[in-house]
């Protein structure tokens, strides 16, 4: 079996690229080996029969019709590069929410105890969790429409995901914290 330097030292040979050096070296390799040997010297057939093919251009119609096929095929290519960014941009979204969840796991067990405080929490995380869940609702169908409409909608989304989120923390979770501050003063 031969090694990538085998290979590299046979296909620069076969494109006449050999410095001397290289060319002792690819001796020595194929004195070596046989079986290398005799691989190099079928691929030095087909190099010459493929040098010495007589050279006819392609029909323009051929060279049309490839073209054509080739332009239908790059919407279906910016479709599954849409359907990627939009994974991606979910997957960036759930990542982003699991620390959410595991807090809320936190302070529903701390509160464990206290049925006042259990009752509290667990109203304020329907309401959060509620709210997310709208949002994302929302926000998956919305972006499911523009991907339809737009293949390079998937980039504007995945820059709009942190700064939904951003949105979605210091709105909802600003008000709680300042209805709390004004309770307190």
């Amino acid at each position: 079996m031969s090694t990538e330097r085998q290979k590299q030292l046979i296909q620069e040979a076969l494109d006449d690229l050999l410095t001397p050096e290289a060319q002792q070296e690819l001796a020595q390799e194929l004195g070596d080996d046989v079986e290398l040997s005799a691989a190099y010297e079928r691929l030095k057939q087909v190099d010459r029969v493929l040098r010495n093919a007589p050279f006819e251009h392609a029909p323009q119609r051929l060279a049309l019709n490839i073209m054509a096929r080739l332009a239908k095929s790059v919407p279906e290519l910016k479709t599954r590069v849409s359907a990627l960014a939009l994974a991606l941009g979910l997957t960036l979204v759930v990542v982003v929410l699991l620390p959410l969840l595991v807090a809320a796991g936190w302070l529903i067990l701390s509160v464990m105890g206290n049925a006042a405080a259990l009752s509290s929490a667990l109203q304020q995380l329907t309401t959060l969790l509620t709210v997310v869940v709208g949002v994302l609702t929302v926000f998956i169908e919305k972006a499911q429409e523009m991907v339809a409409s737009s293949p390079a909608a998937p980039a504007a989304l995945l820059a709009l995901i942190p700064v939904s989120i951003f949105w979605l923390t210091r709105n909802v979770m600003g008000k709680d914290s300042d209805s709390d501050t004004n309770d307190a003063d």
